[in-house]
């Protein structure tokens, strides 16, 4: 059967994000060119997944405190102030779209892919064509995270289409068993990379599920120093970063900033851990020739991203601790909780000097060693500031914020307060887009969120 069959089977899908494949998926390379084609066909895999990386960490960092907007663009002002429109269009275009075509282009691949196996053509590149099915199994199973986690809910077209949009539960459920085929086919391959991220996958999404018994037993599989990054360049400024691009104003001015308190046209908002973050030199409060888009908004500069190749966590060992933690706190072991989280504070300085260019801190604002009281809620507030730190600026603020504020045993609200001296709302999650409620025969035009939902209060 011809690759090229690959591109018939997705006819017939409705949706707007029946896109011609053939632009993502480079169907006639690999036809002309056979197996020397498979390597740049699973790095386009690849690439779709981490440039969509960055631009879900701009807009959750917005709902959540990590960022606040620093220029006068309306419908990501919207995402700011909480109260976001089915007809935002750079929300559409920024993460919506991208998350789609990701998740199709690494579930098509998979399905072409698996034509290849035992095709004689193919045998001396059955390595790379195997480890391209993992990635697909991979990346598809994230994108399917980040749809349960991000959005009140989702549906999906193309590859395996859906009649009805699933509640974040259900689709983070079919993201599990991705990610456990993934699992399964790097172990056999010996991939301990990918086979690890699928590990720290499952074990987030048995996590968000309330299966925390499953959730730590995994998280123990994954080691201490595993770390699995979103990459990127400076070839182009397609590849760069762009959380840098957005923060450091080298390309543009300054869009995105910390909210440090004094912003009032951005409701004053002050990021949480603010002291914290200067001392440990995350921040650098209004540093010299750094001036935003709207001049009104100080710049308070992150470091984390401070080159446009400086690449983004996708799953760690750091990761896995912090789950293991939460886990020990749930089921009462404090003091195993307590010992999970110094081991990770021990160093984190040091990581982060070595992973990301932080300059360390002075001696005296070093991270101390921390006391959990054996508390439910101020023990998991306490391993969400932990989280905070060790996983900023990678998306996981808003998944953990709206994973503990759905929990009924915590009723920990970890995002902003409403602004509504700034038409602001209570947005929790991102809605369904109009551009695809007008398109989807399956979806009606009030099917943006589940019945009772509206702009101001997405679930």
């Amino acid at each position: 059967m011809a690759l090229l069959a690959g591109l018939l089977a997705l006819a017939g899908c409705d949706g707007i994000l029946d896109v011609d494949e053939a632009g993502i998926i480079v169907f006639e390379d690999v036809e002309a060119e056979g197996p020397t084609a498979i390597p740049a066909f699973v790095a386009g895999v690849v690439g779709n997944y981490h440039e969509l990386v960055d631009n879900i960490i701009r807009y959750a960092a917005l709902l959540t405190d990590e960022m606040i907007l620093a220029g006068t663009f309306e419908d990501r002002l919207q995402v700011d102030r909480r109260r976001i429109q089915v007809n935002n269009d750079v929300l559409t275009d920024a993460v919506y779209a991208p998350l789609h075509r990701t998740r199709m282009q690494a579930d098509t691949t998979v399905f072409l892919l698996q034509e290849r196996l035992g095709d004689p053509a193919f045998a001396d590149v059955e390595n790379e064509v195997r480890e391209g099915i993992a990635l697909g199994k991979l990346y598809g199973g994230y994108a399917r995270l980040w749809l349960g986690e991000l959005y009140c809910w989702s549906i999906l077209t193309g590859m395996f289409p859906e009649n009805r949009p699933l509640p974040p539960d259900e689709r983070i459920l079919q993201a599990l068993g991705f990610l456990q085929e993934a699992e399964t086919l790097a172990a056999i391959g010996g991939m301990g990379e990918i086979r690890f991220a699928a590990i720290v996958g499952q074990a987030r999404a048995h996590l968000w599920l309330g299966n925390y018994s499953q959730a730590g037993t995994l998280a123990g599989d994954v080691p201490r120093d595993f770390v699995f990054d979103a990459e990127y360049s400076q070839n182009d400024p397609t590849q760069f970063n762009e959380m840098y691009m957005f923060t450091w104003g080298d390309m543009q001015q300054i869009r995105w900033t910390v909210g440090d308190g004094t912003a009032t046209t951005r409701g004053s908002e002050r990021w949480e851990h603010l002291d914290l973050f200067l001392d440990l030199q995350l921040l650098r409060s209004e540093p010299e020739g750094f001036s935003a888009f709207s001049s009104s908004i100080p710049v308070t500069l992150q470091t984390l991203y401070g080159r446009a190749d400086t690449g983004v966590l996708v799953a760690s060992g750091a990761e896995a601790m912090l789950i293991r933690a939460e886990v020990a706190v749930r089921a009462g072991r404090t003091a195993q909780a307590e010992a999970l989280l110094n081991d990770l504070r021990s160093d984190y300085s040091l990581r982060t000097t070595i992973l990301r260019d932080v300059e360390p801190p002075d001696a005296a604002n070093e991270l101390a060693p921390l006391t959990l009281v054996g508390g439910l809620v101020p023990d998991l507030r306490t391993v969400a500031a932990e989280r905070a730190r060790e996983l900023w600026l990678t998306g996981d603020r808003m998944t953990t914020s709206r994973r503990l504020r759905r929990d009924p045993w915590s009723a920990i609200d970890l995002f902003p307060p409403v602004k509504t001296e700034n038409s602001g709302g209570d947005d929790i999650a991102f809605p369904i887009p109009r551009l695809e409620l007008d398109n989807n025969p399956n979806l009606s035009a009030a099917d943006a969120c589940p019945v009772g939902q509206a702009s101001g209060s997405w679930r």
